[in-house]
């Protein structure tokens, strides 16, 4: 007699235990589900603290050739040649190639990679 009631108490501690695990476990992984116990990232608020209007097509930013050395395609990473054509983004001040400047409106949507600006001012170098 003592056996099956011990194995009767397993049984019902076990049903309990089995139901409370179910009652806690999350439903389907849907919108409404937060789960906190697995880290979902979430998007990056785009950096607009200030509506500012883009810069006129004549705008220029000049650089000297002795800084110029010095910096980097922001894509490519390679140097920048002061003799080629050259652009900087108007928000974040990054150096872009023609190339780069091509391939990003090609595969980018022509946003800068450092800050998604799509505003960008031709350079000119001099001495």
């Amino acid at each position: 007699m003592g056996r099956v009631l011990l194995a009767f108490l397993v049984v019902v501690i076990g049903f309990l235990a089995a139901r409370r695990l179910l009652e806690t476990a999350p439903s389907s992984a849907g919108p409404g589900n937060t789960d906190d116990r697995h880290y979902r990232p979430r998007a990056r608020p785009r950096r607009r603290d200030r509506a500012q209007p883009p810069p006129p097509y004549s705008a220029r930013s000049v650089v000297r050739r002795s800084a110029l050395a010095e910096l980097c395609d922001a894509l490519s990473g390679g140097p920048l040649d002061a003799d080629a054509e050259l652009f900087r983004c108007a928000d974040c001040q990054s150096f872009y190639s023609v190339e780069s400047v091509r391939a990003l409106a090609l595969d980018n949507g022509a946003r800068c990679l450092n800050c998604g600006s799509i505003n960008r001012i031709a350079v000119e170098v001099v001495a």
